[in-house]
């Protein structure tokens, strides 16, 4: 292997490509795939307000009707339930369902964070900003 920095980023950017992938895999269990799980996640931290189709759609930088899509999905499995808005009937808030909350106990995500366990807090913390600045150019691209 080369040793030119332009070699060295182009295998780190590898290897960040290889723990996404990695990541991304553990999401594909028995009756969900990794879109679900991402929307489980979302639904479970966000506000009470952003817990809409559209709110779902800006988290994930997708469009309104792939949003929909995995909504709709885990509305039909059960897994999400509808709830109206008491000030805008125009408006649905979607909550998880008693068997979500259990499912979110099993995450498959949490392999990843064990893995990340096995680094210092130091690692972690150096890790968590640097990532987050390259996201932020991948972002502002």
């Amino acid at each position: 292997m080369r040793s030119d920095p332009q070699s060295s980023t182009r295998g780190l950017a590898r290897l960040i490509e290889q723990v996404g992938k990695a990541a991304y895999n553990l999401g594909f269990t028995p009756g969900l795939n990794p879109a679900q799980w991402a929307a489980l996640r979302y639904f479970d931290e966000a506000s009470v307000e952003r817990r809409t189709v559209t709110g779902f759609a800006q988290f994930q930088g997708t469009t309104k009707g792939t949003a929909s899509q995995t909504v709709a999905a885990l509305v039909r499995k059960g897994r999400l339930k509808r709830v109206g808005d008491k000030v805008d009937r125009r408006v649905h808030r979607l909550v998880l369902t008693e068997a979500s909350e259990a499912l979110l106990k099993s995450d498959p995500l949490q392999q990843l964070s064990r893995a990340l366990e096995t680094l210092s807090q130091k690692e972690r913390w150096a890790l968590a900003i640097n990532m987050e600045k390259v996201l932020r150019q991948l972002i502002d691209i």
